[in-house]
């Protein structure tokens, strides 16, 4: 991999973070020094259970990487294994920042394995490794060769990491069923002179958003499309794996206007349907994929968690509500249609819902481009506010 790097005219630093019991060798930066920088002699720990030795290589090779890039001695990362080399090295491709490049050729991107594991909330390209690495052959120099292209593509014509602008940067939640009202809600903020990120709320955009909030490099949350809180509520679904949203920009005080985009439905496959679907209206979204409407006496469990959360606000928070439907396909006559589930959500956010949080009522739909407009209208305003605090 180094040899076809050169060949790219790309210069290679290589970090062990083997923990066999072979010497490192041909390393420019060998395991005992990885895990020196973490303070730790590898002589004192070389005896320790393969599980205990993958935890601290997975953290000394952490800070190794996010130390080489603060030093400016690094312009990507590429690695390539299995199971282990895979965990340890993507442990520190997710610490660095969006937009720097980094590679993971890996056995474990096939199959039904979870994508999750590998990218976490960065973007990570992966390659999967079709064979193992079971030595060089016919099948592993291309792959490796690919995987050395690809980084040496983005190092010499890619990207830099993501910077944050100097006008104020606002993160927004969307989905194709709450599209037409963020995408109004985009062109109105840029109109304020206020750049909007889209984030898609199918089970980690939500999350990544609120984590680059947390990190600082959202100026405030436009959390449009709240869906995936009923997606964590029945443990499953296509929008399933965004867990305790709300609660982490809420408790550091971040500017958000909220609304509940989404929050009326669940979307599962076809083949495995949540129970009472003879008492459900439903839509199939495409060949497989079911589009859901809840129950009533889900949407009150379901209101109170969402209240609960926007209660923990310590700086306060808007919230807006929408009359006239969640998503398309939710008005009068249309086949999502069901006023007692949207009147039961609303009532119980309603009644559960906290001084801290001021409610603000909006005719239409979350879909409408004229309620993704007030509603951006409500962000500039909350940001302004914030800034005379």
């Amino acid at each position: 991999m180094r040899e076809r790097l050169a060949l790219a005219g790309i210069k290679a630093l290589v970090v062990d973070m083997a923990i066999g019991p072979g010497a490192s060798r041909e390393a420019d930066i060998s395991r005992e020094e990885v895990v020196l920088g973490a303070g730790v002699c590898w002589d004192e720990v070389k005896d320790r259970s393969k599980g205990e030795l993958i935890e601290l290589m997975t953290n000394a090779v952490k800070l190794c990487i996010l130390n080489l890039y603060h030093q400016g001695r690094i312009h990507g990362v590429l690695a390539a294994g299995g199971v282990q080399n895979t965990t340890v090295a993507v442990a520190a491709m997710q610490a660095l920042p969006i937009g720097f490049p980094k590679v993971m050729a890996t056995t474990i991107a096939s199959g039904a394995k979870t994508f999750g594991s590998v990218v976490g909330d960065r973007d990570i390209i992966v390659i999967p490794s079709i064979c193992d690495f079971t030595g060089l052959n016919s099948m592993t120099r291309v792959i490796l060769t690919n995987a050395c292209a690809c980084v040496a593509g983005l190092c010499t014509h890619g990207g830099q990491a993501v910077e944050k602008p100097t006008r104020p940067l606002v993160g927004i939640t969307l989905m194709g069923v709450t599209n037409t009202g963020a995408c109004a809600a985009v062109e109105e903020l840029d109109r304020l002179g206020i750049e909007a990120v889209g984030f898609h709320a199918t089970g980690v955009g939500g999350r990544i958003m609120e984590e680059l909030a947390e990190e600082g490099m959202l100026d405030g949350i436009l959390d449009l499309t709240t869906h995936e809180i009923t997606a964590e509520f029945f443990g499953g679904g296509f929008s399933y794996g965004a867990a305790d949203r709300l609660i982490r920009p809420a408790r550091l005080g971040v500017p958000m206007v909220v609304s509940v985009g989404g929050l009326d439905f669940i979307d599962f496959d076809k083949d495995h349907f949540p129970p009472r679907m003879e008492q459900r209206v439903s839509n199939m979204h495409n060949a497989t994929l079911a589009h859901i409407k809840i129950l009533p006496d889900e949407a009150v469990q379901i209101g109170t968690i969402f209240a609960q959360r926007l209660n923990l606000a310590r700086k306060g928070v808007r919230l807006l509500l929408p009359t006239l439907g969640m998503r398309s396909n939710t008005r009068p006559g249309e086949n999502l249609y069901s006023p007692e589930t949207d009147n039961a959500l609303l009532s119980a956010i309603c009644g559960q819902i906290g001084n801290g949080v001021r409610v603000q009522q909006i005719e239409g739909n979350v879909n409408d481009a004229a309620f993704g407009i007030q509603a951006a209208r409500a962000m500039a305003d909350e940001l302004a506010r914030r800034r005379k605090e």
